[in-house]
Order: C-alpha cells, then structure tokens, then sequence
C-alpha cells in the first residue's frame, strides 16, 4: 500500500491545509462543520482522512516518513491562513516546554494560551534553529530542567506572546511532491545521507587501515586517564565557549560526541578537554 495516496480523495496536502483551517476550532462541532462546509469537504470524508492519516503518521512499521512529510506541508499552511508563521522568543519556548513537562500537552497549550498550530510553527522553528546551531543551544535540556524546576517551585505558567514572520523563508511554500518523495526515501538510505553517519564510515576505515595503531592508542589513553568512549568532555568551539558532552565513539583523531542537548557531532581531539 501507498503510505502517501489519499483517504477517501483528501491528500497529506489537503489535510494539512484543512488541520491548518481548523486550527483552535477542533473543540468546536458547530465551527468545524463551518469550516468543512466552506472548504468542500463532507464531515464524513474528513473523519475518515483524520483517522486514517493519524494511523499512518502513528504507524511504527513507516518509520515516521509520513508524519515527516505532513509537518512542513503543515506548517506552511498554518503560516499562509494566519499572515505570517507563529514565532515565539527562546525563553518562551524554554518556557512552554517546561509546562509541557509538568502540565501535559493539552494542560500547557491552555496556561499559555497557545493553539496546537502556533506551537507546532514556534517549536519546529526552534528546532531547526538548535539543530544549525548545536553549539549555541548545547545548554538547552540544563534551560528547560531549571524552568521546570522554577515552575514546579511555585512561579505562575504564563501568556505567550505570538509574533508572525512574514519573510520570504517564512511564508515559502514546500513543494508537496518533493516532500513526499523525500520522505518515501528508503530509511537506511535516509540515514547514510546523514553527515554523522557519513563520517562513522569514514573513521571505521581508516581504524581498518591501521586497528592495531589504533586499539594502542585507545589503550594508553584508557591508563592513562585520556578520553576514551564513555568519557565526559568539554568542547572548545569556534565562538570562545566550551560545551559539556559525552564521547560515544572513538575514532582516528576525533571523536563522536553527544552534546547535552541531545545533538552528536565528531569533533577533532584537539577541541577536547576531559571534564
């Protein structure tokens, strides 16, 4: 089966474009029926599409290629309905995180005042942002944990601000073919297009070139007190700070590490410091 064709006609494309429609009105019988009205689309077909695409999405046997490909199409229909995607500050997004810890989803959209939509543009934005940015956000797990920790000690949830980006990067529409296509990519050959694994391969050579020379060295650093897999680092980055991490492999002259926020880059050994 085609994890991509329509449910009784309505594409992923039409249903991020409806999701996006009905944004904060989900609750609403009355204004959802308003809304399907207006966009063409009988009650009955939407319920069908909105059961089988969230069991598609939710499929483990798909990977989660579907539930990728439906985000930017979704978002970019949410930030062509409202003007503009939702865009929130960093401590706001620190912030709405924490309450998700504590409160739950639905319980934190409703003490900050946010929809399912304008939360799903702010938080992919600053995913994206930490994801180019991993040195920059290394502290962002320590950032939500002390939030929580605030929130939990007695400071009120509070409102959040929505600011609308109307720029070209903003407002760009994805290509729903190309998305989908991406997405239909063969999982194992997704993740050999991943930098890391890239560079897994490259380092598992030249340990092959020369693995005696290679467990040697491993060795002296391990009696020697050196950086060895399991090893707490700090990595001295470009902009003058030094970010905590954990190796998780060992490689010729670098090293994988996994920084605090989740992220893993190989770092040269000479950016690293044992902690």
């Amino acid at each position: 089966m085609d994890p991509f064709a329509p449910i009784n006609g309505i594409s992923l494309e039409r249903y991020a474009e409806l999701g996006a429609a009905l944004d904060g009105l989900d609750k609403d019988r009355k204004a959802t029926a308003d809304v399907l009205a207006q966009e063409g689309v009988s009650a009955q077909d939407y319920e069908a599409a909105k059961a089988g695409w969230t069991a598609r999405m939710q499929d483990m046997s798909l990977m989660g290629r579907v539930a990728t490909a439906f985000m930017p199409l979704y978002q970019a229909a949410l930030a062509k309905k409202k003007g503009g995607a939702a865009r929130v500050s960093y401590e706001e997004f620190v912030h709405v995180s924490a309450l998700i810890k504590i409160y739950s989803f639905e319980g934190a959209m409703h003490a900050s005042g946010l929809s399912m939509g304008e939360w799903t543009e702010a938080a992919g934005y600053w995913t994206s942002q930490m994801s180019a940015n991993m040195m920059q956000y290394a502290g962002h797990h320590g950032n939500v944990t002390a939030e929580e920790g605030r929130i939990r000690g007695g400071a009120p949830p509070r409102k959040i601000t929505v600011q609308r980006d109307t720029s070209a990067a903003a407002m760009a529409q994805p290509n729903a073919q190309a998305v989908m296509a991406q997405a239909q990519m063969d999982p194992l050959a997704a993740a050999m297009q991943n930098p890391v694994m890239q560079q897994a391969q490259a380092q598992q050579a030249a340990i092959l070139a020369n693995p005696i020379g290679f467990t040697a060295g491993q060795v002296g650093n391990f009696f020697t007190g050196g950086i060895v897999a399991g090893s707490r680092v700090g990595v001295k980055w470009s902009d003058g700070n030094q970010y905590p991490g954990k190796v998780l492999q060992a490689g010729v002259g670098q090293f994988l590490v996994q920084f605090d926020n989740g992220s893993q880059q190989w770092i040269p050994e000479n950016a690293l410091v044992k902690a």
